[in-house]
């Protein structure tokens, strides 16, 4: 564990050496939330914990690395030279269906297709979290030591040294990003890879627990992020905008760009609130319930907080 752990530092200040080299940046636009060039693509660390786990373990999880491979190679590129929207879609529903083809497998196609189509959604929402110092990290390290407590406390679903391994990615990682003035941005070949991995432990866990109707009630695990990124969506479609172009309306940037709230104290806030939502759902005894309470209270702050900045932006 120590020798890959070691392995992934070499691995994140090799490719510093290589993004400062080949001036692998990302630079500021006007949907940027920095304001100078920041290396770009430092979240390759994470494919990386997977790929070093899976190599070390006569390549345990297979079909999962060759997803985790399909999303690092067209989301590496994509940092470097943005590709067709089509193009990264097709890819994203190709990975996730290799990915996880055996436990969705036994569904109907229908149900097959909607999963998949789920998924690719989760994955892109998870790919915002990268333009906000911090937010990735602190988000991710929440979620995934939530699944490692419960692989160490509850139930062995899934190898606790693969988490420990993701974790400690997400630590060096952050390392650089949970800045004021961040060193590294992950870029889609992290956020989306992290995106999977996350995916990959819901699946596992709902796979390794009896079936007690308490599917839908694993989402409560991601369920700050799904909200603000699902709800954005809808917001988005019901003012007639484009769902698919790059914009910077979540509830997080709308508090960072135009609130000027600091990057952490929104990153921290964000993984905080997931943290006690996570608590308190193994404080509870009806699960589906608790879930649903979680999102009706996310919709309803979401909702307020936007109406009393409309309200409060019409008034200037």
């Amino acid at each position: 564990m120590l020798i890959s752990i070691l392995v992934l530092l070499a691995v994140e200040f090799l490719y510093f050496a290589v993004a400062k080299h080949f001036h692998i940046v990302d630079k500021p636009n006007e949907r940027s939330s920095h304001s100078k060039p920041v290396l770009l693509g430092a979240g390759v660390i994470f494919y990386f914990a997977v790929l070093i786990y899976s190599a070390f373990h006569q390549w345990a999880y297979l079909s999962f690395l060759i997803g985790a491979s399909i999303l690092a190679v067209v989301s590496y590129v994509d940092d470097l030279r943005p590709l067709p929207s089509w193009l990264r879609l097709i890819a994203q529903l190709g990975a996730v269906f290799i990915a996880f083809h055996t436990p969705i497998s036994t569904l109907q196609i229908w149900q097959m297709i909607l999963m998949v189509v789920f998924f690719a959604g989760v994955l892109n929402v998870y790919n915002f979290m990268d333009g906000i110092n911090g937010m990735l990290a602190a988000f991710s390290l929440v979620v995934v030591s939530t699944f490692g407590y419960i692989a160490l406390f509850q139930h062995p679903f899934v190898s606790l040294e693969f988490v420990m391994l993701v974790l400690a990615a997400i630590l060096i990682f952050g390392f650089f990003n949970f800045r004021k003035n961040a060193r590294c941005f992950s870029g889609d070949v992290g956020s989306i890879v992290m995106g999977l991995i996350v995916l990959f432990l819901l699946v596992q866990y709902d796979i390794a627990m009896p079936d007690m109707g308490e599917n839908v009630s694993y989402l409560c695990f991601i369920i700050v992020f799904l909200a603000d990124g699902l709800l954005t969506i809808a917001k988005r479609f019901l003012n007639g905008k484009n769902v698919l172009e790059a914009h910077r309306e979540h509830l997080y940037e709308t508090l960072v760009n135009d609130l000027h709230v600091p990057h952490l104290r929104v990153s921290a806030s964000y993984a905080l609130l997931q943290l006690a939502i996570n608590v308190g759902y193994f404080c509870v005894n009806d699960k589906n319930l608790y879930t649903f309470l979680v999102a009706f209270v996310l919709v309803l702050a979401y909702g307020l907080f936007f109406n009393y900045y409309r309200r409060k932006a019409g008034d200037r």
